[in-house]
């Protein structure tokens, strides 16, 4: 789920964080003047550095955090949910005596493994590219690794069991974002906005849509036997380097050669690798949000998971524990997790969760613009960015329990789709 983390923290305490005993810091200091430049820390695969002593930034792989923490070893090959997630967020602000919302986020790295049936190093031999941009091949003995650099993100796919030397199949398909602008639309800027799930939904979206805008090639298709002109099309296809001059020289062909491209192959072809991995990602994000009712209780639970009881020692450096309590209380779906604020701090400011504006003015229990104050279509706007996404996963979803049926159905949602566009309820 989510991976590499690189923060930023307002108004940092330096001479507290200096002094936690869990740190052992390095200095690099001016041979010339001897004033320290900069100080850097590790721990369990997170990184420390102090620049000028008044800047903190923090980097590193929540989900080896969370496995070095639980005795599992600095990897990421395993699963990490939602409620893994919650859990060492809270650990790490307890560990470091952080102010949540000043873990500024500028850069998050979100994906998942999943165990295809296809062997994953025939899916990266697969793929051709991503949105016209070819991938580059990182092929070594123990690694199979490729990634296509956008300007806001980086796509990565590749052998995940190969490099850490597991048993069976497990690809990673992955997104690492370079400019926040790339997940703006799921209001994520804090390490604090990773403990709303409605916001993690929003992200396996983005996961998922990336994922679609792949290009693949089915090498199980048989060219021999296909007219010329089909065989030319897909053979053409195979070359990253022929869709990128198409693109260059004509771009209006280029996407009708892009459409009998997939047209054929799916056609032709006897393995649909971005209908089936494209599933099994939708599938496994869908999943990682799942937890069962006993954890909710426990990490939703405020007397349980109040992080103002800071421990600056080196001692009971052991994982967030909980009690049990006697009754269950479900959270509403969207909430923050209660207990992930600071507790008895001064109520913090209301955004909205699809534009960003400053909602403290509405209602407390407010999540979106009111038409009273920006007007019905404004109003309108942010509530539909915000149940699009949501709406679009239940679809997927749908679409998948259907992989069976005798008919594609994929016309009459089109058709559907088309008619309720032309004339809204």
């Amino acid at each position: 789920m989510i991976d590499f983390v690189k923060i930023k923290v307002l108004n940092p305490d330096i001479p507290r964080i200096r002094n936690n005993l869990r740190l052992e810091w390095f200095q690099r200091t001016s041979e010339r003047t001897g004033e320290v430049k900069e100080y850097t820390s590790t721990y369990n695969d997170l990184n420390f550095e102090i620049k000028n002593d008044k800047h903190l930034n923090i980097s590193g792989s929540l989900h080896k955090f969370w496995n070095n923490l639980h005795g599992r070893g600095e990897q990421n090959y395993n699963d990490f949910n939602f409620a893994d997630l919650v859990s060492v967020i809270i650990e790490f602000y307890k560990m470091f005596d952080l102010v949540p919302g000043s873990c500024i986020l500028e850069n998050l790295e979100f994906g998942v493994n999943v165990s295809p049936t296809i062997p994953a190093n025939e899916i990266l031999r697969s793929v051709i590219n991503h949105k016209g941009k070819p991938f580059t091949n990182e092929y070594t003995d123990n690694k199979r690794f490729r990634e296509c650099e956008r300007q806001r993100y980086i796509v990565k796919i590749y052998n995940k069991g190969l490099q850490y030397n597991q048993p069976g199949n497990i690809l990673r398909f992955e997104n690492k974002t370079i400019k926040m602008a790339h997940i703006k639309e799921t209001g994520i800027t804090t390490l604090q906005d990773l403990l709303d799930i409605r916001k993690i939904e929003r992200l396996g979206v983005i996961l998922f849509d990336n994922f679609n805008e792949l290009l693949f090639y089915d090498y199980t298709i048989p060219e021999a036997v296909l007219r010329h002109s089909k065989r030319l099309i897909l053979t053409q296809g195979q070359s990253p380097a022929y869709w990128i001059n198409l693109k260059e020289t004509n771009p209006n062909n280029y996407y009708k050669k892009l459409h009998r491209f997939k047209e054929l192959a799916k056609k032709h072809g006897t393995r649909d690798i971005q209908e089936m991995v494209g599933s099994l990602i939708s599938l496994k994000w869908n999943n990682l949000l799942m937890t069962d009712s006993e954890t909710l209780q426990k990490l939703t639970d405020p007397a349980n998971t109040d992080i103002t009881g800071i421990n600056h020692s080196d001692k009971g450096l052991k994982p967030v524990t909980f009690t049990e309590q006697d009754q269950s209380t479900d959270p509403i779906p969207g909430e923050i997790i209660p207990g992930a604020e600071i507790q008895g701090a001064e109520s913090p400011r209301r955004y909205c969760l699809s534009c960003g504006k400053d909602i403290s003015h509405q209602r407390a229990n407010s999540k979106f613009c009111s038409a009273k104050y920006v007007g019905y279509v404004q109003a309108h706007q942010c509530r539909n960015i915000d149940s699009n996404p949501r709406n679009r996963m239940k679809y997927m979803i749908e679409r998948e329990k259907k992989i069976l049926t005798l008919f594609d159905t994929t016309p009459f949602y089109i058709l559907r789709k088309t008619w309720t566009s032309a004339y809204p309820v």
